[in-house]
């Protein structure tokens, strides 16, 4: 991860296709977040208006096992790699991820909030 002191809002989603939709068709605030199947995508671009790079990491033991630049991918592709990493294929370990994970709820604006 790039960004080791960003704190990460996360929100859950339901399916691949969920998570897919919002990763390619949508920018997000470098503090967004998202869970599925025991696994957090988090924002790791430079900026709101980059490329949509997101950290994998396993929840269980916050390990990043991969990073994805979504904006690079068209939604097959996208849903390949989100099936992918659900199905374990990704487990080359990059390190413990130490950034605070919260609720939305909880996250109140950060200096990467749009």
């Amino acid at each position: 991860m790039m960004h080791d002191k960003r704190r990460f809002q996360i929100a859950d989603v339901l399916s691949a296709e969920e998570l897919v939709e919002k990763l390619v068709d949508h920018m997000w605030c470098c503090c967004q977040g998202f869970r599925l199947g025991g696994y957090l995508f988090l924002n790791d671009s430079t900026g709101p208006d980059g490329a949509q790079e997101y950290a994998i990491v396993r929840a269980v033991d916050r390990i990043q096992c991969e990073s994805i630049t979504f904006s690079w991918c068209d939604k097959e592709k996208a849903l390949e790699y989100v099936n992918d990493v659900l199905a374990g294929k990704f487990s080359e370990p990059y390190g413990r991820v130490r950034n605070g994970i919260e609720t939305p709820a909880n996250h109140g604006r950060c200096g990467a909030c749009a």
